[in-house]
């Protein structure tokens, strides 16, 4: 996987390229960023089916952080993620 910032504004918005991943890690992740108190609205598109690269657009809602935001969201999903694994690793 690989990111490149395409627009970045601290307290209104970010455009991020992830190259490599598809409709599944992008859509989870812009699931775990709508939970976030300091996000707006996020939504991602692919601009084709066969190329693994999505755009992730992240709206902060006024006057803060999205870095913040994106911090948060990532790591709620790895615990989501741990969680997952533990109760797997009890029922086998």
């Amino acid at each position: 996987m690989e990111i490149k910032i395409l627009e970045y504004d601290d307290e209104k918005e970010i455009i991020l390229e992830i190259i490599g991943e598809g409709h599944t890690f992008t859509n989870i992740l812009r699931e775990f960023l709508s939970d976030v108190k300091e996000v707006d609205s996020t939504g991602y598109f692919k601009e084709h089916p066969f190329v693994e690269k999505t755009k992730l657009v992240i709206k902060a809602v006024q006057k803060k952080k999205i870095d913040k935001a994106i911090r948060t969201a990532c790591k709620d999903l790895a615990k989501s993620y741990d969680d997952f694994y533990k109760l797997l690793e009890k029922s086998t």
